[in-house]
């Protein structure tokens, strides 16, 4: 951050609550919708751990993180950018916002190894594992400048992009094989409308009527030849139970031993 006063960086801090929030919430139902795991009382625990939080944020001065902010250490960061570290009274109800992170921990380690155990281990790796990776570096981190153990300013966005990244990678990884079995799909269906074809014109030319029975809905596949030759039309919908009504009685019960 690159706040110049201590109440810009108390500002920026108080705001940054919001988005953090709503990373957190749907990375929670990213994984229990698309993932279909995780616990759901923790899923709970933690949406509610962490508005309880943003509420508290708004309520104290200047945030949730600082009962008071005593100075900024100006440091000098790559490319000879220089940043603001914070200086200040650590608030402790900023433990309420790392006990729902490290739920949120708990819920992806426990969400990855029930994936991993559904055999879907590619998603475990990509999503589980870099979730978890990125969470326990911005729980880390952010741990560590507020309780003044080191002096840096805050990273947090960096580790959920990494994870709003991996879930993108996955989806659109989803996306494209749709879009492979969509088109294989189209051969299929083009090859199986010509295999047709060549069974129609084989069947005209020897003068015979082909039809398949489908036991289960009681629907019968025929050829043309077949249609013209039971007296039923192109668009005409055939039953067994039709076909008995137009084959001689004579031959109906072997028929029906079919």
């Amino acid at each position: 951050m690159g706040a110049e006063t201590t109440a810009q960086y108390g500002l920026l801090v108080r705001w940054a609550h919001l988005p953090v929030w709503m990373v957190i919430v749907s990375i929670v139902w990213f994984v229990r919708l698309y993932l279909r795991a995780g616990r759901p009382w923790l899923a709970w625990s933690i949406c509610g751990l962490r508005t309880l939080a943003l509420v508290l944020n708004f309520v104290f001065t200047p945030n949730l993180n600082y009962r008071e902010i005593t100075g900024l250490r100006h440091l000098q960061w790559w490319g000879g950018e220089t940043v603001s570290a914070p200086v200040g009274v650590p608030n402790p109800w900023t433990l309420v916002g790392q006990l729902s992170v490290l739920l949120l921990l708990i819920f992806l380690v426990d969400a990855t190894l029930t994936v991993w155990r559904r055999g879907d281990r590619r998603r475990a790796l990509i999503v589980g594992g870099s979730a978890i990776s990125f969470v326990t570096l911005a729980l880390g981190q952010s741990a560590l400048v507020i309780w003044g153990v080191i002096e840096s300013p805050f990273f947090i966005s960096f580790p959920y992009l990494g994870i709003v990244a991996a879930m993108g990678y996955e989806l659109s990884s989803d996306l494209l094989r749709a879009v492979q079995l969509a088109q294989r799909f189209q051969a299929s269906e083009a090859a199986l409308r010509e295999s047709e074809a060549r069974i129609n014109l084989a069947a005209n030319a020897a003068n015979f009527g082909l039809w398949l029975w489908n036991i289960r809905d009681d629907k019968l596949s025929v050829t043309e030849k077949w249609r013209k030759l039971f007296g039923f039309s192109e668009s005409e919908p055939v039953t067994f139970g039709r076909l008995l009504q137009v084959v001689h009685p004579e031959d109906r019960e072997r028929m029906k031993q079919l």
